[in-house]
C-alpha cells in the first residue's frame, strides 16, 4: 500500500501472500458492498499444477477472505481469461470464464457462475464521449450516496485494461451497499478534465451519461432467467 508516498509491504496481513498459481485474474464487486472482489484462474497443463480457481472476497478494504468453497467457485481446470459482468441483468454481478489451455488435451467447457444475489443496492453507468473518446475510457466516476450510517462515495476508473485473456465492460457496474438514495454522480472526462454532475438518479438502474449533455438518460433493461438444456 501506499503510505505517503512510501509504500508498505502488506500482503501476509491482507491475507494475499499465498502462492495462488494464476494465470488470468479480474476484479468484480460480488456482494455489491463497493469492494473490489479477484477471481484467480489458476494452473497449467502439467497435472501436478492442478489447483482450484481462487476467489477473494474484500473485506472493506482490509484484507481478503478466501470464499472459493463456499462460492461453488473452485473449478479444477486450468483457468484463462475471466469477465466480471451482469450477464442476466438482475443486479449483481455472474463471472464468465474461459477454461483450458492450448494442447488438445486440454482443452474444457467455458463456465458461467451466475451470481445467487445479495440485498446491496448497484447503479450501472454507461458512459457517451464527444471530446473525449467514444467509450469515454480514462474518465473518472465518483458516486455520492446516502444512507443510515451518513454519506459515502465511490470512486471507478474507466479503462480498457484487464488481465490474460479478459476484457472490460463497455458500462461500469457499481455496488453501493446499504444506500437509502444517490446524492450524485460526478463524471470527468479525459480529454477535457471537465467535470460534470447529476442527481435524481434512481437505485439499482442503468444510466447513459453523455459529455456535455446536462440531462441523463435511464436505459432500460430486461432481465432474464439462463438455463441449462441437455444437448
Amino acid at each position: 500500500v501506499n503510505n505517503k508516498g512510501r509504500f508498505e509491504e502488506v500482503a501476509k496481513a491482507s491475507g494475499l501472500d499465498h502462492p495462488y498459481l494464476p494465470m488470468g485474474a479480474n476484479f468484480g464487486d460480488l456482494d455489491n458492498d463497493g469492494f473490489l472482489d479477484v477471481y484467480l484462474g489458476t494452473g497449467d497443463p502439467d497435472y501436478r499444477n492442478l489447483v482450484p480457481n481462487v476467489m477473494l472476497r474484500n473485506d472493506r478494504g482490509e484484507k481478503f477472505q478466501n470464499v472459493t468453497t463456499s462460492g461453488g467457485v473452485g473449478h479444477l481446470q486450468k483457468g484463462h481469461g475471466i469477465a466480471f459482468a451482469d450477464f442476466d441483468h438482475d443486479g449483481d454481478q455472474d463471472i464468465f470464464h474461459q477454461l483450458g489451455g492450448f494442447l488438445p488435451g486440454d482443452r474444457f467447457h467455458n463456465a458461467l457462475y451466475l451470481n445467487p444475489g445479495h440485498k446491496n443496492h448497484y447503479i450501472a453507468i454507461q458512459l457517451v464521449g464527444t471530446k473525449s473518446n467514444r467509450s469515454g475510457l480514462g474518465a473518472r466516476i465518483e458516486v455520492v450516496t446516502n444512507s443510515m450510517d451518513g454519506q459515502s462515495s465511490f470512486h471507478r476508473a474507466v479503462g480498457s485494461v484487464s488481465s490474460f485473456g479478459g476484457s472490460p465492460l463497455s458500462r461500469t457496474e457499481i455496488g453501493i451497499r446499504q444506500a437509502e438514495s444517490i446524492k450524485e454522480v460526478k463524471i470527468t472526462w479525459p480529454a477535457s478534465g471537465h467535470t460534470q454532475s447529476f442527481t435524481d438518479i434512481p437505485l439499482d438502474s442503468m444510466v447513459r451519461f453523455t459529455e456535455e449533455d446536462p440531462a441523463f438518460l435511464s436505459v432500460e433493461r430486461q432481465s432474464f432467467t439462463l438455463s441449462v438444456e441437455a444437448n
